[in-house]
């Protein structure tokens, strides 16, 4: 069973909560390794140049699956908004996984972005319309392009799995296009409407994937772009997905879905810190993490909502500002291990070489730090159980604050980029890691470091934050990277003419691209603090074994 409900049970649905037959959407996807990546890439490299040369397809006026779309076009840039990739969550859908989105007559108009999903409003997305009938995507693509071959990337937005959207300034994809790219941004649930459980739910809808909506949206979402980016120019093999923070993760998550296999060929995750010792489970409590089903019996009894069987209904009937002003936000980054969508804990997954065997490439910021600062929050609570004296003996004699947060950037985004990268070897798939440490002209002096979301302005060319401004030299320095992002998504390897050669990370040879002024290659980074951060992981998951 796939992710798509039939129409008939959602019927039936709006009676009375009840289990529901899926749709299967199961795709293949072949695996290359060894040699092959070499000619591969520069078959690809040739392929390129002809689709590029060939007659260009009609400006904004697209033929979809689901019906007929217009576009705007402006300085050579086509761009498509508020494209429906799946049917409005609302009512008895909420909480249930996407299901296809209505076809259309005529043509319709996509010319306006569609509503963010609903989440506490920021500096970002003030002022933008809200619904919960938020589920889509928006296209940009060259305006003088090919039939169909370019490399297509999608990106997923960060944001906590609470905040964001594909719609916002810093996402505007023209750069990408510019660039020969089709790029696609998207909208996906939030909040407790995109990461929820609860005992009734899972009783009442026991044959779906249960709790993690928003990345179910996701692979919705990616579907579509199968199904339909070659009408924009795109090549449907030939898609990566990327994304910073909340989207990193989403993009781990992804590597390690079955439903997801196949809708893409090549993964980014930027910043996509997990833990690494016990993801979240949906039915009981692991590590440091309660089960998603005692937070949603908490966040229900709070309303005054039983456990019983009017609780579905009930717990749909609830307004969007009730669901939304709960307090105790849940404390997982993790993608929640329900046993079908996410069949296990993330790490076990990429250790196991069962993720995606597809080319891989992560990496964290030089001050993620950055995320704390604000909270003024305890030693205990970052370094968790290791005595400030033991993490000195590994990070320094530093001052208090830079030892809380280069241990927090550590243990939460680098140390995890670190290891999944290696653990890419078990799926016979490349990997390459990178470490960002370049400081905006405008931060230079005043920071200690790359911020949280730094290389995310570079890559769009848009500020990240609307206070923000790039200079011209930022943008020049960050040129390398935005090649690299770009040839890795045109061939599965981010290495070209004219680029510092970036070899291929493995635990036994761990060679990191460093971003700050100029790319420049460590053979290791960190070592000392790496191993010492795997040691954690490595004796917690063996004193939990024994238990």
């Amino acid at each position: 069973m796939g992710l798509y409900a039939s129409s008939d049970s959602i019927k039936r649905e709006s009676v009375m909560i009840s289990a529901t037959t899926c749709n299967d959407f199961g795709s293949k996807v072949a695996s290359h390794s060894g040699p092959r990546w070499q000619w591969r890439t520069a078959l690809l490299a040739v392929l390129s140049g002809l689709v590029m040369s060939m007659p260009a397809v009609s400006a904004q006026l697209v033929r979809t699956t689901l019906g007929e779309l217009r576009g705007t076009s402006s300085d050579g840039i086509d761009v498509w908004r508020g494209i429906p990739y799946a049917a409005p969550p609302v009512a008895a859908l909420r909480w249930r996984p996407p299901q296809p989105a209505a076809a259309w007559k005529g043509i319709r108009d996509a010319t306006r972005f569609g509503p963010i999903c609903p989440q506490d409003e920021r500096p970002g997305s003030k002022g933008a319309a809200q619904s919960e009938d938020c589920l889509t995507l928006n296209v940009y693509a060259p305006a003088k392009r090919a039939a169909a071959g370019l490399p297509v990337m999608v990106w997923i937005h960060g944001g906590s799995f609470r905040w964001g959207a594909g719609s916002l300034p810093a996402y505007d994809g023209s750069a990408f296009a510019r660039q020969g790219v089709v790029l696609v941004t998207l909208n996906y649930r939030l909040d407790r409407l995109g990461r929820f459980g609860h005992p009734a739910l899972t009783r009442a809808q026991a044959d779906e994937p249960l709790a993690n909506y928003g990345l179910m949206d996701q692979i919705a979402a990616l579907h579509w772009v199968r199904d339909n980016i070659a009408a924009f120019g795109g090549d449907p093999q030939r898609v990566t997905i990327f994304g910073f923070s909340a989207g990193g993760v989403s993009v781990n998550g992804l590597m390690a879905a079955p439903s997801a296999r196949g809708l893409f060929q090549r993964a980014i995750a930027q910043s996509g810190g997990i833990s690494m010792d016990a993801g979240q489970r949906l039915r009981e409590p692991a590590g440091r993490f309660k089960a998603l089903e005692q937070d949603g019996l908490e966040f229900a009894a709070s309303l005054g909502i039983a456990d019983d069987d009017q609780a579905p209904a009930r717990l749909r009937a609830l307004s969007v500002a009730q669901i939304l002003a709960y307090p105790q936000k849940d404390s997982s980054m993790n993608p929640v291990v329900d046993g079908r969508l996410i069949p296990d804990d993330i790490w076990r997954i990429f250790q196991g070489g069962r993720q995606a065997p597809v080319p891989y490439l992560a990496g964290a910021n030089s001050w993620e730090g950055s995320l704390i600062r604000p909270f003024k929050l305890p030693m205990p609570a970052i370094l968790f159980g290791v005595t400030p004296e033991r993490a000195r003996q590994v990070y320094g004699d530093l001052p208090d604050e830079a030892l809380k947060e280069t241990y927090f950037g550590d243990a939460l985004f680098i140390a995890p980029a670190w290891m999944l990268a290696a653990d890419m070897a078990a799926a016979r798939a490349p990997a390459w890691l990178y470490y960002y440490s370049y400081v905006d002209d405008a931060d230079r002096g005043r920071v200690p470091g790359a911020a949280h979301g730094a290389e995310v302005s570079h890559l769009f060319q848009q500020p990240l934050r609307p206070d923000a401004k790039l200079s011209d030299h930022d943008l020049a320095v960050s040129e390398p990277l935005r090649r690299y992002w770009l040839q890795f998504a045109r061939a599965g390897d981010p290495n070209a003419p004219g680029l510092p050669e970036w070899p291929a990370f493995t635990r036994e040879k761990p060679a990191t691209m460093e971003f700050g002024e100029r790319p420049e290659l460590h053979p290791a980074l960190f070592p000392k603090r790496m191993a010492f951060q795997e040691s954690l992981v490595e004796a917690v998951r063996a004193a939990r074994k024994a238990h």
